[in-house]
């Protein structure tokens, strides 16, 4: 019984970890009262954020027992759900922010379920509005997260190609929601090494915190992964794909690189296999 409660606290905390973000109060792209209660949602956000951080802090000390874990998860909860109440209220009027972070929400649910569909294409539809609203964020995680054809090498693929257009017109505007940056990314082809942890009882927050915790990106490193995925979701025989991956360069040159095209472009031109991005 102690290690079932052990795990539900575990998988408590995972969603938790998706709703920590550090957005900017100026500029705001929509109404002064839908501004408002977004500002609401992350101050909720950020409470939560301190209060896991202090959690840690515990662990790590040796000072967290069950008693205050179980305390803090239920706490924490309860901070979620009114910070997910407040963000559909801004999404719901027209806060592009507002609904890509209801979409990591939803990703954060989806790693509890080893691979939920319903929540997945949840996430995809709010990450396809919040893209249709302007945000690069958004059209960023909708072709990295919400289509296969490109692993199946089916790069004439119309939901491909449609996507593929929606971020390179994103990335060809000025984001209206520059001042929100930076935004949490679950994950980041160019900025954040995959980390495969299983759910287990023996999961420390630190632990979990260094595996699924979002990663925070400005925007130049949203531009940067855009650049990336054209990149990566094109056949290579296309030239657009060594442009898009010389843009990559050019803004990021610590991108990870973990497709290694670069070494495949230097194959095609005949030059010494090495790696173009680091």
């Amino acid at each position: 019984m102690a290690n079932k409660r052990k795990k539900c606290l575990i998988f408590r905390f995972l969603p938790l970890l998706f709703s920590f973000t550090l957005c900017t109060a100026a500029q705001a792209a929509t109404s002064s009262e839908i501004e408002a209660v977004f500002q609401k949602a992350m101050q909720i956000a950020e409470e939560n954020q301190q209060r896991f951080y202090m959690l840690v802090e515990q662990e790590q000390l040796g000072q967290l027992d069950e008693k205050l874990r179980t305390q803090a998860a239920q706490e924490m909860t309860r901070n979620t759900l009114a910070y997910e109440t407040e963000l559909s209220k801004a999404s719901a009027g027209g806060h592009a922010v507002a609904t890509y972070l209801l979409a990591t929400l939803q990703e954060g649910r989806r790693v509890l379920r080893g691979f939920d569909y319903a929540k997945q294409a949840e996430a995809c539809r709010l990450y396809q509005t919040a893209a249709e609203q302007g945000l690069i964020a958004g059209a960023v995680a909708l072709l990295r997260d919400c289509e296969s054809a490109s692993r199946r090498f089916m790069f004439d693929d119309p939901e491909l190609m449609r996507l593929r257009g929606l971020l390179f017109n994103a990335l060809d505007r000025p984001d209206k929601y520059s001042a929100h940056y930076p935004l949490p990314a679950t994950t980041s082809l160019c900025f954040k090494e995959p980390k495969m942890f299983a759910v287990n009882n023996e999961l420390s927050l630190t632990a979990m915190m260094d595996a699924y915790a979002p990663t925070l990106l400005s925007l130049e490193q949203f531009r940067a992964d855009g650049f990336y995925l054209l990149a990566v979701k094109a056949d290579i025989e296309n030239p657009a794909a060594r442009d898009y991956f010389q843009q990559v360069l050019a803004m990021a040159p610590d991108c990870m690189d973990p497709i290694n095209i670069g070494v495949r472009f230097n194959a095609k031109s005949g030059k010494p296999a090495e790696r173009e991005a680091k």
